[in-house]
């Protein structure tokens, strides 16, 4: 996490020496596909007191969402990032006699910081097409739900509920190719494609295994750029 601060902070301190334009801020929605190799083992090897378990969720790609807050100057543009991302896992059976179910929650939230270099600008008509290379890097600050439950129909005093919490940080590269498309002064579409690589991992320990989490995959997303104008 310092060493995340300290990153913005020197990228902030950058563009003071460069002549800055705008401040932006950008919100982005999009889909996620993750990894999470350790955990699908772990959901897959787990053992319950029934004959009908299933695999019903398996870590799936979802969606994500993701909020900047730069400053663009010339073709250059720095700044700080936040994103939101969430997965489950889920192993069990029910059927007349009760059930007994296993699942694993994932969220993770990211903290970091990016650098973006515009490749052209090209004026259509009153808009603008701006195609870009971008480098993100970071922590991802882990949260995950590990929870296990069992109900018996006929007796539910046998049954039981066991749930743990575990928190970690993963330091992940995320480099991005995207278009920008102006569409007034203050407003623009954005649109990406990116791949997320978590370099380093945490390990954490449960009852049943030991366990690292990787958001490491692609990302596709859409979103709006906001400008506000500081130096013309």
């Amino acid at each position: 996490m310092k060493r995340t601060i300290l990153l913005i902070c020197l990228l902030l301190a950058f563009v003071r020496t460069g002549q800055a334009q705008s401040l932006t801020v950008e919100y982005n929605i999009g889909h996620g596909s993750y990894q999470m190799s350790d955990m699908e083992d772990l959901l897959k090897g787990m053992i319950l007191p029934v004959t009908n378990a299933q695999v019903t969720d398996n870590f799936p790609g979802y969606v994500t969402q993701d909020t900047r807050i730069g400053i663009e100057w010339r073709r250059h543009h720095v700044g700080a990032l936040f994103n939101y991302m969430n997965t489950a896992g889920k192993k069990g059976g029910t059927d007349y006699s009760g059930s007994c179910n296993y699942e694993l929650r994932n969220k993770g939230y990211k903290l970091g910081a990016f650098y973006r270099f515009r490749l052209v600008k090209e004026e259509i008509s009153i808009f603008t097409f701006e195609p870009y290379v971008q480098f993100s890097t970071g922590v991802v600050l882990n949260k995950v739900d590990e929870a296990s439950r069992l109900f018996v129909e006929s007796d539910p005093a046998v049954g039981y509920q066991q749930e743990d919490r575990f928190s970690g940080k993963n330091f992940f590269v995320e480099p991005a190719f995207g278009i920008k498309f102006g569409l007034c002064r203050h407003f623009a579409l954005n649109v990406s494609v990116a791949y997320e690589w978590d370099a380093v991992k945490q390990k954490h320990q449960s009852r049943n295994s030991d366990f690292k989490v990787d958001w490491s995959g692609y990302r596709a997303q859409a979103g709006l750029v906001f400008y506000l104008n500081l130096k013309k």
